[in-house]
């Protein structure tokens, strides 16, 4: 293959434009003679930029236009360093003028830069001049596109059988939607999209379905067209009518053709294959489309393309994204054409094979891969170091064989999707080079680092993080990263193969090294990243030549002695955007970090860092530092509102929370997306007028100590539209010295954008709440928290369509709910609301509901759809408001009929805990988890349509045993709590419980006995396999004898427990794995039977006299019930101090 590397120029030459305009404008115009050179340099590179795309295009196929964009590409970054380095100079010399710190002695090193600065420009000039004049010499064309690409080539429709392996599940469900019915359209054509990257084997796959007998039958007419780049609808026209034909065609324009194929088209059920379509333009395909639609029902559309987006254009089915193929399959397609015509001896075969399996393994899936250099290797049996050296080979380093066979063309076919893409993509993709193989990243991450580099070019009024999105979004719908979830969060990677190909268009700009690698100097490398356990030392080494570096990575994370070479670094590498030091032993930064003029991205997470130096202030560009982690700092240096640039400040949740003292004047950061705590006070910079100008917040912003300010209407909150959710807080231990009028104009002030989407407010002292939350400005609004607004009245949110969870604590004069409906809220949570009465039934969508200390509530409200329902300390709740729900209403027919349902009837979980006054549950009610405690007026459990369902039941703190006599009998029963019951003496006869697992009974002071009589043992209950006791000082022994099922047994704070029942109560329990026994000081002894086999785990703790009878004694053959312990294979016995040994043999 040839050389695949690329020079991508066009954004570079974009950019210095841009800058050498400004210059003009701000800083040479007085530098006598520089206006010319930059005006020259400007021509220069817009004579340049012309062509310059069209270079890019053809550079594959001419050697020397590719050494001619080297140069350019060389002369550009210069450039860009150099005007970079003087937007910084400038903008230091002006904070110094700023601060009155422009002695006449730096006056004259301005001039003297300038003049400095001018001399580089004419250098770069003159390289410009060169390379300007020797363009000519390749004939370039301007502005071309490019659908000016280098078409692959075309493909039919037939495929040999014999040589495909796989794909059978793929092919089956395509086919089912190409014969079934159910995937005809109405009044249009059924479009069937098989989507994946290439060499993925979909041109095949389409083969297979085109070839099939089924197929054949199905369909009275066939046609296929291979699309490729250019969607060229008369070529398409005229290849679909001399399939159907079987005639050559002359050249037609493109409305006779149309005409032509209608007469061919109409009422016949067709199947149209459209091979490798590149177009995302819907106005192309559309005049297609409606010729199409005049097939007869049931005709179909197969189209393959490598671009998901396609789907949303072409596509009216769901499309088939095409997966990899499985290792075992990507094997035999490997062996069957390596192996082909061959016969091996067992020992060459079996050498060949473990080979060849290694290199399968390489081409991760991939059938082009894997046929390809199958192919390679053909012929080759005999040569097992050509197999050696291909499988320790990168796929873009093998060379090609004596075989007689080309070199594999996979590359080749994968870098047609980079072909593809427009300049400002081919930059970014060829970045990703960087990482290592299966290295995982972050969408948001990605393009911070590419913002560090200015690939990302915004349009007007749109955020650079929000193009670089579209940058990612497009590069993963052209199959370039792939996507997992991991804890409902995206991550990426990229196909080895992918890998492979960034890997030969990036260099040499892009350099990955390994640290078991020599280090070969090219002063073309601009981006480095280093993978590695060790790398240190190759580290040192590039320092002292790569000075022109941009980016320097450590993707491996193994930075262990970096610290002292970390000032040779600051003081040489001076070019540099972009420095992971993130997960190295670096206690602190040197002061010489202000040498990194151009630095843009700085990742120091996962370090011991305390504090940052404060002349890292003076780096002007910076734009992302990232502090993810770093557990030890404690401060932000006190000028940072110096970087001007910066953008995004990445810093645990946790560091807003722990530190209230942070850095003055952060307003004039007027970039910064990140910053998530503003303590308002009166000292200057502290003032809530800092917010104003900070337009680009986003994620979550806390401001407190609200009391302080004074002009809140200055902070401009409604012009924060990234901003996801605002807290608004006062200080809750300050008596508030405003009037209520003037408290509810302040909260009227901050009113946020209308894309806030979580509003929390904290320690509000006004009476109502503003016009912005009574009118329901807010429509976008999904999570309301209202906390210690101790004197409001009333709850006036107006209509929130939106609003998914609201959560009211402290609102002590609130007295009922707002007769408005929230339909889509789910989530309802009131706390310590003592004055709240009531709540009307306008909860259509609520699934959780939890009222706490609310002392005046006595009925609850009809909710038909809640699941979760938790009442806790609700003194006078008495009343479950009507169980029995009916109402009237028109049927389809215009009928009226009559609905009932059970409004508790979907009820999954109810809690009830200290509600004194509360006599009953509701009467029909199933739920799957039942917790009680502390209602002695609640006697008994339902008794109809009741533990259906049920698989968790808890009986708490109740006066005696009888709502533990009403547990009815049920199957679904898993786990059953009874705790705090007095004057409960003894278990009552068990229910038939035939699926319970898990029993606790913990703090009964009274109890005495397991069970009441023989019937009703614990032996009834077939399936527990954990019995937990606890805290029970009255019982004296266990019982006769427990579930055979039994496999955790935990007896814990039984002061008068004196044996665990029957000499054989433990031996015949041949499932328990763990016993448990605690702070039981009277218990004497194990049972006399001893202990079953199946015992993996026993525990003692403070149990003296047991503890006693199983140590070893010095000189005799130990405690007697020592050997009943000793096959136990994890034993925890907490022997006496001074016993003569402290642990088992």
């Amino acid at each position: 293959m040839a050389d695949p590397t690329s020079y991508v120029i066009k954004p570079v030459v974009d950019i210095i434009l841009k800058s050498t305009t400004k210059l003009i404008q701000e800083e040479f115009s007085r530098v006598r003679g520089i206006k010319k050179v930059i005006k020259d340099l400007e021509s220069k590179l817009t004579s340049i930029q012309s062509v310059v795309e069209d270079a890019e295009n053809k550079q594959v196929n001419e050697p020397h236009l590719k050494d001619w964009l080297r140069k350019l590409q060389d002369a550009a970054s210069d450039a860009e360093d150099i005007l970079d380095a003087f937007t910084t100079e400038a903008y230091l010399w002006k904070q110094r003028q700023k601060e009155h710190k422009f002695p006449i002695t730096l006056l004259k090193r301005k001039t003297s830069y300038k003049l400095d600065a001018a001399h580089k420009i004419e250098k770069i000039l003159e390289r410009f001049d060169r390379i300007a004049k020797e363009k000519e010499a390749f004939h370039l064309n301007i502005k071309v596109n490019c659908g000016d690409i280098v078409s692959p080539n075309y493909t039919g429709y037939f495929v040999d059988k014999s040589g495909v392996v796989g794909r059978e599940d793929d092919k089956e469900r395509i086919m089912h939607m190409l014969l079934s019915n159910e995937f005809d359209k109405e009044g249009d054509v059924s479009v069937i999209p098989i989507i994946g990257m290439g060499g993925l084997g979909k041109t095949t796959l389409a083969q297979l379905l085109f070839n099939d007998e089924r197929v054949n039958e199905h369909f009275e007419a066939k046609m296929w067209v291979c699309v490729t780049v250019q969607f060229d609808l008369t070529r398409i026209l005229k290849e679909m009518i001399q399939f159907h034909s079987k005639m050559k065609l002359d050249d037609s324009s493109t409305s006779d053709l149309q005409s032509r194929l209608l007469e061919y088209m109409v009422g016949q059920c067709f199947l149209l294959v459209l091979d490798d379509v590149w177009t995302e333009d819907y106005l192309k395909w559309e005049p297609l489309k409606d010729l199409l639609k005049q097939g007869a029902k049931g005709s179909r559309v197969l189209v393959t393309s490598r671009i998901t987006k396609v789907k949303d254009i072409i596509g009216t089915q769901p499309p088939h994204l095409l997966g990899y193929l499985p290792e075992e399959e990507c094997w035999s397609l490997f062996a069957k054409t390596a192996f082909q015509g061959v016969s091996l001896s067992c020992q060459r075969q079996e050498v060949l094979e473990d080979i060849g399996r290694e290199i399968v393994r390489k081409c991760k899936g991939l059938p082009l891969a894997v046929k390809a250099i199958g192919g390679l290797l053909r012929g080759c049996v005999d040569d097992v170091n050509k197999w050696r050296r291909i499988q320790s080979s990168e796929i873009w380093e093998i060379e090609e064989g004596n075989s007689g066979y080309d070199k594999p063309k996979i590359l080749a076919i994968l870098k047609l999707s980079y072909d593809h893409l427009p300049s400002h993509l081919k930059r970014c993709f060829s970045y990703c080079s960087l990482f290592p193989k299966a290295y995982i990243f972050h969408k948001e991450e990605l393009v911070k680092l590419w913002l560090a580099q200015r690939f990302i070019q915004a349009r007007e009024r749109e955020k650079e993080e929000e193009t670089g999105i579209k940058y990612f979004d497009e590069l993963f719908v052209r199959s370039f990263f792939q996507v997992s979830v991991i804890d409902n969060k995206e991550i990426f990677n990229m196909h080895d193969l992918i890998h492979d190909l960034a890997l030969s268009i990036s260099s040499p700009s892009c350099c990955l090294i390994n640290d078991n690698e020599p280090y070969n100097f090219c002063e073309q490398h601009r981006h480095m990243s280093l993978v590695g356990n060790d790398v240190e030392q190759p580290m040192l080494k590039i320092v002292e030549k790569a000075t022109k570096l941009r980016s320097l990575l450590f993707p491996s994370h193994h930075l262990k002695n970096f610290g002292q070479a970390l000032d040779k670094v600051f003081r040489t590498m001076e070019c540099i955007r972009t420095l992971d030091l993130s997960s190295s032993a670096i206690l602190e930064l040197p002061s010489s970090i202000e040498k990194l003029k151009l630095l843009r991205y700085l990742d120091l997470s996962r370090t011991e860092i305390k504090v940052l130096p404060n002349s890292i202030c003076k780096l002007y560009h910076l734009e992302t530092l990232k502090l993810l982690g770093c557990p030890y700092l404690f401060e932000l240096p006190k000028d940072l509102r110096k970087l001007v640039n910066l953008r995004h400040l990445e810093l645990d949740d946790l560091f807003w929370v722990k530190f209230s003292i942070l850095p003055p004047n952060v307003g004039d950061i007027t970039s910064l997306h990140d910053w998530h705590a503003f303590q308002v006070s009166h000292k200057t910079g502290y003032r809530i007028e800092e917010l104003k100008n900070m337009t680009y917040l986003s994620g979550t912003l806390h401001i407190s100590k609200l009391e302080n300010a004074v002009n809140a209407g200055e902070a401009k909150l409604n012009q924060k539209k990234y901003l996801q959710k605002f807290v608004f807080e006062w200080s809750d231990r300050i008596v508030n010295t405003h009037d209520e009028a003037i408290e509810k104009s302040f909260l009227e002030d901050l009113q946020p954008h209308l894309n806030l989407k979580e509003l929390q407010i904290c320690h509000y002292r006004g009476t109502e709440f503003p016009a912005w939350m009574r009118e329901g400005q807010l429509q976008n609004l999904v999570r309301v928290t209202l906390n210690d607004c101790t004197k409001c009245k009333t709850l006036t949110l107006g209509e929130l369509p939106n609003l998914e969870v609201l959560y009211i604590k402290g609102m002590l004069e609130l007295e009922k709910w707002p007769e408005v409906e929230c339909p889509s809220l789910e989530w309802l949570k009131f706390s310590n609301c003592p004055k709240l009465r009531d709540l009307p039934n306008v909860f259509p969508m609520l699934s959780f509901l939890k009222i706490k200390r609310c002392k005046s509530l006595r009925a609850l409200p009809v909710v038909l759809s809640l699941k979760t329902l938790k009442l806790i300390d609700n003194p006078i709740l008495e009343d479950w408001h009507g169980t029995w729900i009916t109402w009237d209403a028109i049927d389809d027919q215009g009928q009226w009929s009559r609905g009932e349902q059970w409004s508790f009837e979907n009820l999954l979980e109810l809690n009830v805990i200290s509600c004194p006054k509360l006599k009953a549950l509701p009467k029909y009610f199933d739920p799957e988890k039942l917790d009680i405690s502390g209602c002695e007026l609640l006697v008994a459990l339902p008794e109809q349509h009741f533990a259906q369902r049920l698989r968790h039941l808890a009986l708490y703190a109740c006066h005696d045993g009888t709502l533990v006599r009403a547990i009815p009998n049920t199957s679904s029963l898993c786990s059953l709590v009874i705790s705090g019951i007095s004057n409960l003496t003894s278990l009552p006869k068990w229910p038939q419980l035939p699926g319970l697992k898990a029993l606790y009974i913990h703090d009964c002071k009274d109890l005495m006995s397991l069970s009441e009589s023989k019937e009703g043992s614990l032996l009834t209950l077939i399936s527990l396999t954990l019995l937990s006791i606890r805290n029970c000082p009255m019982l004296v022994t266990l019982t006769e004898e427990l579930p055979a099922t039994l496999e955790c047994l935990s007896i814990g704070s039984c002061p008068f427990l004196q044996c665990l029942g029957s000499e054989e109560i433990l031996k015949n329990l041949h499932s328990l794995k763990d016993l448990y026994i605690e702070d039981c000081p009277m218990l004497q002894s194990l049972p006399e039977d001893g202990l079953p086999s199946s015992l993996q785990h026993l525990q003692i703790q403070k149990c003296p006299l047991l503890t006693k009878r199983c140590q070893k004694e010095g000189g005799g053959g130990g405690g007697p019930d020592r050997p009943k312990v000793m096959h136990i294979p994890d034993l925890e016995i907490d022997f006496p101090k001074d016993s003569s040994t402290s642990a088992l043999p």
